[in-house]
């Protein structure tokens, strides 16, 4: 087994249930966007594939691992929910954003 070169300040991978919901996400046919989706900058959005799930503004100073995570627990309360987890779309905003 050839060792996995560790990447100073990189988290390491602890267990194989690690972001399980983003997982099953794209395995199952939905897509996981993160970066800037105009005119929002550091964007997290996860859609099934027939609707989006959930959507995020990654955080001031916010590591991406961790807006990843925020991500996967936002799917998990959307499946359980039945409702949209959307952090970009606010009620004194007059735009509206739909992936």
């Amino acid at each position: 087994m050839v060792p996995t070169p560790k990447v100073s300040g990189a988290p390491a991978c602890t267990t194989s249930s690690t972001l399980t919901h983003i997982q099953a996400v794209i395995e199952g046919g939905g897509q996981i966007m993160v970066g800037t989706i105009a005119p929002i900058k550091g964007a997290a959005v996860a859609h099934d594939g027939k609707k989006t799930l959930a959507m995020l503004r990654r955080r001031p100073q916010e590591p991406i691992p961790e807006l990843l995570a925020r991500l996967d627990a936002a799917i998990a309360t959307a499946q359980s929910t039945g409702s949209r987890v959307d952090e970009i779309n606010t009620a004194s905003s007059n735009k509206r954003y739909e992936i």
